[in-house]
């Protein structure tokens, strides 16, 4: 059975002649469908990049990235807005919210892009949060903002989450409760879900840990015995 995710070679430049910098170097790895899977490195490492090119964000300069049977890194600009929508749900470290928009249309709006996208009430609710539905971005916490903008990405439905530094903003309390939201999206809703962060003691809950260095994988290491995010000493 193949993977549902495969980067073969993957190098990307930024920059050109004597400036030109590879941020990804010859990069390998495959994910397999449901996988709890972190991608660890310091800042420069590399990690965004591939997360961006994960989501459909960035191009390969070279190599090939093929998900859920797409070639991803062949796709014109059309199909992988198609490929955006559809597959993957992006959480950020700054959460990315709409200001002007309550908690439930900040979620109501994935539906204006995906056809397939979940009841924004329900995904609201999932995350603890139906009773602040109608309050602003500048009306909650940094945690319920971050909570907010994962029922956002789960409202797509998506098979791929995506998270960038997703605890980076918040304090470790409300680290760990964002962090159980997504280990419960991959262990009871079967999602794959790929986290970018220089956060070690994450790695310890992770199926498959990714470490990069200067655009470099160092080391791929599957985790027979992850370790539940109630359970990691903080």
């Amino acid at each position: 059975m193949a993977a549902l995710i495969e980067f073969k070679n993957i190098v990307k430049v930024y920059g050109t002649g004597e400036a030109a910098q590879k941020a990804v170097d010859d990069v390998s790895f495959t994910i397999e469908e449901g996988e709890f899977v972190v991608i660890l490195g310091q800042s420069g490492a590399g990690k965004s990049t591939i997360l961006n090119m994960l989501g459909g964000m960035d191009t390969p300069d070279s190599g090939t990235i093929n998900i859920d049977g797409g070639l991803v890194s062949s796709m014109n600009d059309k199909q992988l807005s198609d490929y955006r929508a559809k597959t993957v749900g992006f959480i950020f470290q700054f959460y990315n919210l709409i200001p002007t928009l309550t908690a439930y249309e900040n979620v109501a709006l994935i539906k204006s892009i995906s056809k397939d996208s979940l009841d924004p009430m329900e995904m609201l609710k999932s995350v603890g949060l139906e009773s602040h539905k109608n309050k602003f971005p500048s009306q909650m916490s940094g945690g319920e903002q971050q909570r907010v903008s994962i029922a956002r990405a789960i409202a797509k439905n998506p098979k791929i989450i995506l998270g960038d530094e997703p605890t980076g903003a918040l304090d470790s309390n409300t680290g760990v409760i964002v962090l159980e939201l997504m280990w419960k999206l991959c262990r009871e809703d079967k999602r794959t879900v790929i986290i970018v962060t220089h956060n070690a003691d994450i790695a310890q809950c992770a199926d498959k840990v990714i470490r990069m260095k200067n655009g470099k994988i160092i080391e791929i290491k599957q985790n027979e015995n992850p370790v539940p995010v109630s359970e990691v000493n903080w």
